[in-house]
């Protein structure tokens, strides 16, 4: 992987979105003879308050948290997807611009998107691709966590990640195949006290089928974490994988494996140059959803580029959810998420580093409530409490609590509901839920 390489995937970067919104349009105006179409088009406005955007304000004393910043936040969310005898594919995209009520200076513009198609290439050869992006502006620092992704939090932070997934899967006989996949990812932040990340992974690896809802795997990956103070490093992984449905609205996936980090050049200054580490990974995966009860929860343990250390880092992710729907019109939720990472090779000390074994950790906590009505308009609410704690300086120790109000009323839908990204190519017998 040389350095050419990496500087035309920047600059490539910035135009993923173009083809991909391109494309969808030009499905979105094909005739309806053509494929299934559906589409879901909701305007939202709220607002979200928390005590973490004050400058004035210590977000660990309980005194001051009535000090909370509120923000108001007007956007649209768009839900489609697109199905051929061949072809599937979804999106979700939420643009939101946020305006401060206090302070009318700070204002900003989220966006949220997350992209998803499967197509089968020929009889045995099938496509995959996904792709997940987040950009916040400085006035937005949380959002519920749904995926097991490390997470770490700073006041005022304007933060940006971007994953790109393609992989090519070839069925080799009637119960086995084999794989190939490449993944690029980008983490930026606002603050210069935070360091950029980028990466680029390859992996092969084969699967077997023990019967039509179980399946075990292995594979092996290399990959490059590059950073924005220069440190870079080469990373192998391998693993096995078994996995099985359970019913057809659940699933069961446990991988375990290990790692192998070999440092690169421009160590950062006041540090050694790192030696060759190794360690394990591994996570759990599990998922069931019915007609009025969902819930889901997994862990992860694994090397990753980190977020904002400019090093290498091992990091554990956890999360789990519950949704539970009442009648027609109620919903009720419970979310939790936490995260936690250490940088590689020599620590990363800070004021009271003695005392906490991680660089940061993360945890949140989040209780929601919606009330829809004919199905045309709906309020929500919740609220969460978050937890952080630094020993870096780079962030920041903090613990608040943040709520959210806000009215979803719905401009365009096709009838039926659109497909969710992460459930294409899978069997269900319900509908997709908005949210």
């Amino acid at each position: 992987m040389s350095q050419p390489f990496f500087s035309v995937l920047r600059r490539a970067r910035g135009r993923v979105l173009l083809p991909v919104l391109s494309g969808l349009l030009a499905v979105a105006a094909r005739p309806a003879a053509a494929g299934e179409f559906r589409l879901l088009l909701e305007g939202e406005a709220g607002v979200t308050g928390d005590s973490n955007r004050d400058d004035q304000v210590d977000p660990l004393d309980p005194d001051q948290l009535s000090r909370a910043e509120s923000v108001g936040r007007v956007g649209t969310y768009l839900r489609l997807s697109y199905e051929l005898e061949r072809l599937q594919l979804a999106l979700d995209y939420s643009p939101f611009y946020e305006q401060s009520l206090d302070d009318s200076e700070i204002s900003g513009t989220s966006h949220r998107l997350d992209f998803g198609l499967v197509g089968d290439l020929t009889q045995r050869l099938n496509l995959q691709i996904r792709e997940r992006l987040q950009s916040s502006p400085d006035i937005d620092l949380y959002a519920p966590v749904a995926t097991p992704e490390t997470v770490a939090v700073s006041r005022r932070g304007d933060q940006l990640t971007h994953n790109l997934d393609i992989a090519l899967r070839q069925q080799s006989t009637r119960r086995s195949s084999v794989f190939l996949g490449l993944n690029h990812g980008r983490r930026t932040f606002e603050s210069t006290d935070l360091f950029d990340s980028e990466t680029l992974n390859a992996r092969i690896g084969a699967a077997f089928n023990l019967t039509e809802s179980r399946f075990v795997e292995a594979a092996a990956g290399l990959g490059r974490f590059e950073y924005e103070n220069g440190r870079e490093s080469q990373v192998g992984t391998a693993g096995v994988a078994y996995g099985r449905e359970l019913g057809r609205n659940g699933e069961l996936r446990i991988e375990g494996g290990g790692w192998q980090v070999e440092p690169g050049n421009g160590p950062l200054i006041g540090f050694e140059e790192e030696d060759e580490e190794t360690g394990w990974r591994g996570g759990l995966q599990l998922s069931h959803g019915r007609e009025r009860v969902r819930w889901a929860l997994g862990y992860s343990h694994d090397v990753s580029p980190g977020a904002g250390l400019g090093r290498t880092a091992e990091v554990d992710n956890a999360f789990v959810g519950l949704s539970t729907a009442l009648g027609r019109r109620w919903s009720f939720g419970l979310d939790g998420s936490a995260s936690r990472q250490k940088a590689l090779g020599e620590e990363l000390a800070g004021e009271g580093a003695a005392d906490r074994p991680y660089d940061t950790e993360f945890a949140a906590g989040t209780a929601r409530i919606a009330w829809s009505s004919a199905q045309n308009v709906r309020l929500s609410g919740g609220y969460s409490r978050v937890w952080q704690s630094d020993r870096t300086g780079l962030f920041e120790d903090l613990s608040y609590d943040r709520y959210f109000l806000g009215l979803a009323f719905r401009i365009y839908a096709t009838g039926e509901a659109p497909e969710e990204p992460n459930k294409l190519g899978r069997p269900t017998d319900e509908e997709s839920d908005p949210q």
